[in-house]
């Protein structure tokens, strides 16, 4: 039986190579699909948009060459690790470690989270899905790096016939940075590298990890308009967290005919902290953070814009950062717990929780220089225009 599941295995990494030497020759073909259509550009462009496109295949080529040797790495621990199961007699074990490896060499996906049992099964898991992720993420941030370079050369070029007058040039340009920015492998590297990756494989395992420590100030992931400019995206950035405050919560206890009630009602306080970065542009003296907070009814899910904050900030020169510790808001929170005498516990919630932000970087003249939001549902919230105070 065991001697049947190797030659089975060599079959499935058979076919997986075989996919994999076909998804290389797809890569080639969507690349230079990507190239299709550029604009005409001064003879002086030429040599950056040739690195530029020169970049991009490379990029992708190592990419995909980390992305499978880690997966190479997955499998060759699994083996390890099966190998060991059959040497201690853990049978039950060594079954569920066979099927992973012939799920993974078919599919090359790990599953979202690690699973429960056998500990060995997870540990390999959350280890090689962190590998995975921090991967994926260097790869993306390179293309984002390629374009950001390439996008500024055009933007120096075009400020140049600009002043002098040449109107076809202008035009070409204007087409090649829209070519640029609406490539789909760039979209798609603006989108992963909006969030850094965990930096390990306990964070997976256990994600309670100093859930203390988070319950008391909590990351936010943020996201931006999918009608951002991609000046704005690597021109500004912003991280967000929220400090939950759950000192006005106030218990009560009661008893009597044979029912037992707790409960804890009273405000919690929402205090956002919002990181404002300049990476390559800056922010004028007289600029404001306008904060939008929305919340959502414990009872049906209803959710509304609970207040607006704006923040006057400080003049901001390229590289530098500015934190603002927002005033945040403060929301009613009832649960009640009542255990009755033949009839059991009943549990009952009212009150609102915290929803999200929508987050407004606007100049003295009212121009938005960048938006973000989180959660991903308030993006049809987002206006071009933020409310006033």
């Amino acid at each position: 039986m065991f001697l049947l599941w190797k030659t089975f295995d060599k079959l499935v990494c058979a076919h997986y190579f075989a996919v994999m030497r076909l998804y290389k020759i797809m890569l080639g073909v969507l690349l230079c699909g990507t190239l299709c259509g550029a604009a005409t550009l001064p003879k002086t462009l030429l040599p950056a948009r040739e690195t530029f496109e020169v970049g991009l295949q490379v990029a992708a080529k190592e990419g995909a060459k980390r992305m499978a040797s880690i997966g190479n790495e997955y499998l060759q621990r699994l083996g390890e690790i099966e190998n060991e199961m059959q040497v201690n007699g853990q049978f039950r074990s060594l079954v569920v470690i066979h099927d992973e490896r012939v799920r993974f060499a078919r599919a090359r996906v790990l599953t979202e989270r690690p699973v429960e049992n056998p500990i060995e099964l997870r540990d390999a898991q959350a280890m090689f899905q962190v590998k995975l992720l921090q991967a994926q993420y260097n790869n993306e941030l390179e293309l984002v790096k390629l374009a950001d370079h390439y996008v500024r050369e055009l933007a120096v070029e075009r400020e140049a016939a600009s002043k002098s007058g040449a109107t076809s040039a202008m035009r070409a340009l204007d087409e090649e940075r829209d070519r640029v920015i609406g490539l789909a492998p760039l979209r798609q590297a603006l989108e992963i590298t909006k969030v850094r990756p965990p930096s390990s494989a306990e964070a997976l395992i256990n994600p309670n990890l100093g859930a203390e420590g988070e319950r008391v100030r909590r990351p936010l992931d943020i996201f931006r308009p999918a009608s951002e400019s991609l000046h704005a995206t690597l021109d500004y950035n912003l991280r967000a967290s929220v400090y939950e405050d759950l000192s006005k919560l106030k218990p009560r206890r009661s008893e009597g005919g044979g029912t037992k009630v707790r409960a804890v009602d009273g405000q919690v306080g929402y205090v956002p902290r919002i990181m404002l970065s300049c990476q390559h542009s800056e922010v004028p003296s007289g600029s404001r953070l306008v904060i939008e907070y929305y919340s959502r009814s414990i009872t049906d899910r209803a959710r509304h814009r609970e207040a607006v904050e704006s923040v006057l900030l400080p003049r901001l020169d390229r590289g530098e950062s500015y934190t603002v510790e927002a005033k945040g808001i403060l929301l009613f929170r009832s649960e009640q717990i009542s255990s009755v005498q033949r009839i059991g516990v009943q549990r009952s919630f009212s009150g609102s929780e915290f929803y999200g932000l929508i987050l407004h970087v606007v100049d003295p003249e009212g121009h938005v220089l960048v938006q973000r939001f989180t959660p991903q549902a308030l993006e049809r919230e987002v206006s071009a225009t933020p409310p006033e105070k």
